[in-house]
């Protein structure tokens, strides 16, 4: 997939690395009081730099991750780790079958997609290095070209690995649980109903979502 210049920025990308979290977590408290009463409870985020080894092995983590739960996804991942080898790579995961990659737990279905997300990066079909000038839009666009990766997918993809600022996973069962507990709500709000819930907290909205995954009871050893 060749990157047009339309899809790179034109103005600066909001990056995690570029604030200071401790004054973030502040301002949000400020705008609100909500949100502010868990952020003294919880501390100031700690959103670092890019999680694993690479752009396609943090994608590879996220697809393992769709829709399973943190046991689940740890299990598999590492699993997947003994098998390849680490750090994952395109051309170690084309030596595996597709029956070897089920073998570790995952779904024909994802072995599909990690298959087909090598085989893009391997050829150059898919240019993993030009997502970091590109604006979160673009990148979003170009990973949902492949087949199997959807909006969480990306999204994932741009909170801990790109570090972009400004994400919202309307999709993670996990932020919208965290949500319903931080402003005790009756019940779990759907996607679509979640869409825009915390549009007076942009630009900060990744770390609101780090909040709303510190409320839940689930945690990873991978994310």
């Amino acid at each position: 997939m060749t990157v047009s210049n339309s899809s790179r920025s034109t103005s600066p990308i909001l990056r995690v690395s570029d604030v200071d979290l401790v004054a973030v977590s502040k301002k949000l408290a400020l705008n609100d009081k909500t949100l502010g009463a868990f952020i003294k409870k919880t501390g100031p985020c700690t959103l670092g730099g890019p999680l694993h080894e690479s752009h396609f092995e943090s994608i590879v983590f996220a697809v393992i991750a769709q829709q399973l739960s943190a046991k689940a996804t740890d299990t598999i991942t590492f699993r997947l780790l003994e098998l390849v080898g680490s750090p994952l790579e395109p051309k170690k995961v084309l030596k595996k079958t597709d029956a070897q990659l089920r073998s570790v737990g995952l779904s024909g279905a994802k072995a599909r997609t990690i298959r087909e997300f090598a085989h893009a990066v391997a050829t150059g079909e898919l240019d993993l290095d030009a997502l970091d000038q590109m604006t979160d839009d673009a990148v979003h666009s170009e990973l949902t070209k492949l087949w199997g990766i959807g909006r969480w997918t990306a999204e994932m993809a741009m909170i801990f690995r790109l570090g972009r600022l400004d994400v919202w996973p309307v999709g993670d069962l996990a932020v919208r649980k965290g949500w319903s507990r931080i402003y005790q709500l009756p019940q779990v709000p759907t996607d679509v109903e979640f869409e825009n819930v915390a549009d007076h907290l942009k630009p900060y909205r990744s770390v609101v979502a780090w909040y709303c995954w510190r409320a839940t009871d689930e945690t990873t050893q991978i994310w």
